[in-house]
């Protein structure tokens, strides 16, 4: 393997830019791209059109040393930007990639956009289908809702890929603005409302290292104030859940009103550890991801329950028939 650059990037013999990263950083993103892979393979047969926007798309690339001793077989793979620039490619009404990576490091930044422009060129995605832009998230968001506005593209299915390096990084005022964006449409004589689809990465270490020492970052991440929140993480602290759980627990509540239904909760491991890094949050109106649980093996969740995957990022078998999943599919599209 070539050595890092100076830049502090893995970069490949092609010449692309890896983040470099560890290796639970592979189930997180074998979470999204089986949620991906849902639409390409299935939702496609009702061909609606497909946006995505990712605000932390980095260089859209990842690279780990130690994968081989972490059981993984290759060392780089795609990350949240590649992904969605290949599986928008493959999806045949494919349309708007909305890509936003951020270093305030303005040489590192510069470098990570060309590596998006190359991603993105090589899986055929280009102006004016393709925007690429390097803001800090507020001015991200507004510059993603102000091309989503101008292209129509909240009128379709949109998903909103939210993985940030910091809790911080995400307040809940953007998440809010995000499941507001909905649209009503006609469908079988009657009138249907469309949300955002949303996969949220909460950063639960974060959260959990600042709830005393720093409980302003969770007032921004859960938006609320400590005289809302506090209470809440309390009562499930004395129902026997831990710190973390319990801030699971209310953010997942908050995603419930918004979304007037319970988001797909899904918590990562360390590698043969115990520790959690990961708590992913798939928020949808479609029942697409029935599909990513029911493949696992795992029941459809009504509720907010916790599951977690196998440390291994064991590949989920999507050829796998689902007749009832498929009938959800069929009806909602």
């Amino acid at each position: 393997m070539p050595p890092q650059t100076d830049e502090g990037f893995y970069r490949d013999d092609e010449g692309y830019l890896h983040d470099i990263v560890k290796w639970h950083t592979r189930q997180k993103h074998k979470f999204i791209e089986e949620y991906l892979r849902v639409w390409t393979n299935y939702v496609k047969k009702h061909q609606p059109t497909l946006d995505i926007f990712d605000l932390y798309a980095s260089t859209g690339l990842c690279y780990c040393a130690d994968s081989e001793e972490s059981g993984g077989s290759e060392p780089t793979w795609e990350g949240t930007a590649g992904l969605a620039a290949r599986y928008l490619s493959s999806y045949p009404k494919g349309r708007h990639l909305f890509l936003n990576t951020y270093n305030e490091d303005r040489k590192k930044c510069s470098k990570q956009a060309e590596n998006l422009a190359k991603i993105a060129t090589k899986c055929g995605r280009t102006p004016p289908y393709t925007s690429i832009t390097t803001l800090p998230i507020e001015e991200a968001f507004e510059a993603a809702i102000d091309y989503g506005e101008r292209n129509g593209i909240f009128n379709y299915p949109n998903i909103w890929i939210l993985d940030p390096y910091r809790s911080t990084d995400l307040p809940w005022s953007i998440v809010e603005r995000i499941g507001n964006l909905k649209r009503s449409y006609p469908s079988n004589g009657a009138m249907k409302v469309r949300k955002p689809e949303m996969i949220i990465n909460l950063m639960t270490n974060d959260l959990q290292r600042n709830i005393d020492i720093n409980p302003r970052i969770l007032d921004v991440a859960l938006g609320m104030s400590e005289s809302e929140w506090r209470p809440k993480i309390d009562s499930y602290l004395s129902n026997g859940h831990d710190t973390r759980r319990a801030i699971i627990n209310v953010y997942a509540e908050r995603l419930s009103v918004l979304y007037e239904k319970p988001p797909v909760v899904t918590e990562i491991k360390i590698t043969n550890d115990t520790a959690i890094v990961y708590c992913l949050l798939l928020c949808t109106d479609s029942p697409a991801g029935y599909y990513v649980y029911n493949l696992k093996g795992l029941p459809e969740f009504n509720n907010w329950r916790i599951s977690t995957w196998k440390p291994d990022a064991e590949k989920i078998t999507i050829e796998k028939k689902l007749p009832k999943a498929q009938k959800k599919l069929d009806k909602f599209f």
